[in-house]
């Protein structure tokens, strides 16, 4: 009885495990660990690269990330000031999205038509990607920083 339970936990975590491995990195997720970009990276440029790894993902996230930390490298303050920036256009974003989702919610309490319900939708599911792009963007930007100021 016994083994059956160490059998079923065996077959369980296997088949956990190869969910985990058939994912495939995101640009997003590999501009933010660069240390695993980096691993991935060393695999795409070997001679006998894995044709199941996303290289051209991992490829340019690379040279974007090399492109970032080049621009802090030759320019700290002006760098610094672009994560200002970037901060402050994703507040400010913020702010549009929620005024973009109070007027929303009103529309849905005032019974407006299907079109006009829609219309707004449209309207909040932009504001919601650049909100999100925006914070992308200053996690990407951090990520620069934490990975050069290791030394």
């Amino acid at each position: 009885m016994i083994h059956y339970f160490y059998l079923g936990i065996l077959v369980a975590l296997s088949f956990f495990l190869n969910g985990c491995q058939d994912k495939k990195p995101t640009y997003l997720y590999l501009m933010l660990h660069p240390q695993y970009l980096q691993r991935e990276y060393n695999h795409c440029v070997e001679e006998v690269a894995d044709p199941a790894l996303p290289c051209e993902t991992i490829l340019h996230a690379q040279a974007d990330f090399t492109n970032l930390i080049n621009q802090r490298e030759q320019e700290p303050e002006g760098f610094g000031a672009r994560i200002l920036q970037a901060q402050e256009n994703s507040i400010s974003l913020k702010r549009k999205f929620e005024a973009t989702l109070q007027a929303y919610h009103t529309l849905g309490s005032s019974k407006p038509s299907t079109a006009d319900l829609a219309k707004m939708r449209v309207i909040l599911d932009q504001a919601q990607a650049e909100y999100e792009k925006s914070k992308e963007i200053v996690k990407i930007l951090l990520a620069v920083i934490a990975a050069t100021s290791l030394v």
